[in-house]
C-alpha cells in the first residue's frame, strides 16, 4: 500500500528505487555521496527518488556496463543537462 502511495506522488524511497532501477541501496548511497545524485530527504533523512532520479539511475547503470568509471558518467551526466 505505501508504495502505491509513494509511486503515485513521483517519490519513491530506497527499497522502491532498488526494484525500479535493479541496483543495489549501497550503489544509490554512493552515487548520493559522490554528487552523481541528489534525492531529498525526509524530516527523517530518508532518501526520496524523483522520477528523474530514476531515469538517471538507469542512465548511469547503462553507463556503467559499458565500462565507464564514475568519473567519465559525472561528465557525461554535466554536459547533458
Amino acid at each position: 500500500m505505501l508504495w502505491c502511495i509513494l509511486v503515485m506522488k513521483g517519490r519513491y524511497t530506497t527499497a522502491v528505487a532498488v526494484k525500479l532501477t535493479g541496483v543495489s541501496a549501497y550503489y544509490l548511497r554512493r552515487l548520493d555521496r559522490a554528487g552523481l545524485l541528489t534525492p531529498c530527504r525526509t524530516s527523517g533523512g530518508q532518501r526520496l527518488y524523483t522520477d528523474r532520479d530514476i531515469e538517471t539511475i538507469r542512465e548511469i547503470k547503462r553507463l556503467r556496463e559499458e565500462g565507464i568509471n564514475l568519473a567519465g558518467i559525472s561528465v557525461i551526466l554535466k554536459n547533458n543537462k
